[in-house]
């Protein structure tokens, strides 16, 4: 529930600031439109109060030229300015003229002035244009002073001619005043770059004159002959601003004009127009929020709060729960919920028949299906449950019938190695009748070669015992004959251990053919016979070594026989042939010799395939347990393999 709150703040929360972020950059938007306009309003009322500066400039030197005009008409007016009456002028100036800044010049031919009123401003002023015939109607810059005028020559009744000049001076205010009145802006003429005459007031009251032109302006209007538009602060206050170019009646730049509205009506408009705004904005933006509010609540975090809890309920794999009641919208959050809500129960489906058919393969079963569909990546689930089945029971299949051919088969070795430890028991009894036999004709060969070496010693008595050597040359070649009949005896004793060679050899053959039809399980049996068949090599090896000896041995006697038959029958020359008898003698005991050595051969070879027989005989027995304890184990297999159930 907490991230579907979240959620819904997070949501709520994001769009409350898209709406203020809105609201504010509509209400920037608008403000910056309205200041941009009110500026524009306030910039052209500026614009409007310089057009009525320099109209009302204009005017007042019409009304100079008007006042001039009817001056010039009034016959005693004339006779009192060609007389230069003061008195006369004076009065017809309080009269004519509209104020006290107005002024009069009464000048003769050759443009000496030969009257002038006191309120006078200038203190010299060449006036040799006018009488060369001039008029001059315009602004007049002189001593630092500034005067609009309108001068030109009269001519009286009589022809004579007189310079006549009206005029005032532009530090008067009232005029400015008038302006003020007239476009409700503040006004101001600059004497070049001093504020010479204006509406504007200091804090005490006084006139803010005396101050100087700002530099940009001064080089856009006075050095630039050009005009200046815009705003900044004027005496200490915000001002909408234009400024023209004041030229003299030459058309040189003498000073310039300034009109400015005051920025704190329009800043105060504006800010009660602000407020208004923000608090407009504000009231939308809360009413926004409110709906937003019960919209997120009502259509993304209910709807989210059950999607949580179907989500909690899979992953804690309560899959078969109830569903709520609850309509849900039909949009995408609802869309959502409810394919949440099925993507549940198709999952408690799938989880449910796999739980089924694991259940049935837990106890022994493998032939359930799947009865619903899988879908998706959920197929693969399908799949594998069906491989497991076909696998296993294809495995259990299999040791079934392996686990019957290993029962056969170690039955047979069983047999098989206790037949090997029988032979092989039988193989060491007749090894041992050998061995004494072997013994025998060693002892008896020793005391030939010992007969032998007392013969040469007695050849020299050979005549002198004639006789008694007759009856031991007979008795030597029964002796001969005994050895050649024993020699019989082992070489059919070499042919017995040859043949429980072959035996054993065919025997570990099977074995190890029944070992490998056994597969893993017969690995240890397949090294057993391995060695039998080894120690049957090594018999058969023996054996015929101990056959090749036997059968030198038999040739050696064969040999000493006919020697001591050829001895026999040459008794009677033997006193002739004495020394022939003592070199055949010397060769009989080499021979003697010869056949002791290998008796001592023939006796260690049988020693050696006695300690292989025994060896056999001990490993032919542990072949045998090992094989009863295989069958054991292989009826074992075949009763655990039993109990499951397979499709065959």
């Amino acid at each position: 529930m907490a991230w579907t709150k979240r959620l819904g703040t997070n949501i709520l929360f994001i769009t409350g600031a898209g709406i203020v972020l809105m609201v504010a950059v509509l209400l920037s938007v608008t403000l910056l439109t309205m200041r941009n306009y009110n500026d524009s309003i306030m910039l052209q009322r500026a614009v409007v109060g310089m057009q009525v500066l320099e109209d009302k400039v204009a005017g007042e030197l019409n009304d100079l030229e008007d006042a001039y005009s009817m001056f010039k008409e009034d016959g005693d007016f004339r006779d009192a300015a060609v007389a230069a009456d003061a008195e006369v002028l004076k009065a017809y100036m309080q009269k004519q003229l509209p104020g006290e800044d107005f002024y009069i010049i009464v000048g003769d031919k050759t443009g000496a002035i030969t009257y002038k009123s006191d309120n006078y401003p200038l203190k010299s002023f060449d006036y040799a244009p006018v009488s060369n015939g001039r008029t001059i109607k315009g602004i007049a810059r002189c001593d630092e002073e500034l005067v609009a005028m309108y001068a030109s020559y009269v001519k009286d009744q009589d022809g004579q001619e007189f310079m006549l000049c009206l005029g005032f001076t532009m530090e008067a205010t009232d005029w400015l005043d008038e302006v003020m009145k007239t476009s409700n802006c503040d006004a101001t003429v600059w004497n070049w770059n001093i504020r010479y005459a204006t509406t504007l007031k200091r804090d005490n009251g006084e006139r803010a004159t005396g101050t100087d032109l700002n530099e940009d302006v001064a080089e856009a209007v006075l050095d630039k002959n050009g005009k200046y538009e815009g705003q900044h602060d004027v005496v200490d206050r915000h001002y909408y601003v234009s400024y023209q170019t004041m030229t003299d009646y030459d058309g040189k730049i003498v000073g310039a004009y300034w009109a400015g509205a005051d920025a704190r009506d329009a800043d105060a408009e504006f800010g009660m127009v602000t407020f208004v705004a923000i608090a407009i904005g504000v009231v939308c933006t809360l009413i926004l929020g409110i709906i937003i509010f019960i919209f997120c609540q009502k259509r993304v975090s209910q709807p989210l709060s059950y999607a949580e809890e179907y989500a909690k309920e899979m992953l804690a794999g309560q899959l078969d729960t109830t569903n709520v009641t609850f309509k849900f919208a039909d949009d995408e959050v609802g869309a959502f919920v409810e394919t949440l809500r099925s993507a549940k129960h198709g999952m408690n489906d799938v989880v449910g028949d796999s739980s089924r058919i694991l259940a049935a393969m837990a106890s022994g079963d493998f032939t359930e299906t799947p009865s619903v569909r899988y879908p998706g990546v959920f197929e693969d689930i399908e799949k594998n449950i069906l491989k497991i089945e076909d696998d296993l029971g294809l495995t259990l299949s299999n040791m079934n019938t392996s686990s019957d051919e290993v029962l056969t088969g170690s039955n047979q070795m069983a047999e098989g190695s206790q037949s090997l430890a029988d032979g092989t028991t039988r193989q060491a009894s007749a090894i041992e009748e050998i061995s004494a036999t072997i013994a025998e004709v060693s002892t008896q060969i020793a005391n030939t070669a010992q007969n032998a070496a007392q013969a040469g010693n007695l050849s020299k008595q050979t005549q002198d015992r004639v006789n008694e050597q007759d009856q031991e040359i007979q008795n030597m070649v029964q002796a001969m004959n005994e050895i050649s009949s024993t020699s019989q005896e082992i070489e059919k004793i070499i042919k017995t251990i040859e043949d429980i060679a072959f035996q054993t050899n065919i025997l570990a053959l099977n074995a190890a053919v029944e070992a490998a039809r056994a597969g893993d399980a017969g690995k240890g049996f397949a090294v057993v016979a391995d060695e039998v068949r080894n120690l049957a090599s090594k018999s058969a090896e023996a054996a015929s070594s101990t056959t090749s000896l036997i059968t030198a041995s038999i040739e050696a006697v064969g040999k000493g026989s006919k020697l001591a038959l050829s001895t026999a029958e040459s008794m009677k020359e033997v006193k002739s042939m004495s020394a022939e008898t003592a070199e055949l003698i010397t060769q009989i005991a080499s021979a003697s010799a010869e056949q002791n050595e290998s008796i001592k051969q023939i006796t260690s070879g049988v020693e050696q395939i006695s300690q292989v027989i025994q060896t056999n005989s001990a490993t032919a027995e542990e072949t045998a347990a090992s094989c009863e304890e295989l069958s054991g184990q292989s009826k074992m297999l075949k009763d655990q393999v039993a109990r499951f159930k397979i499709n065959q």
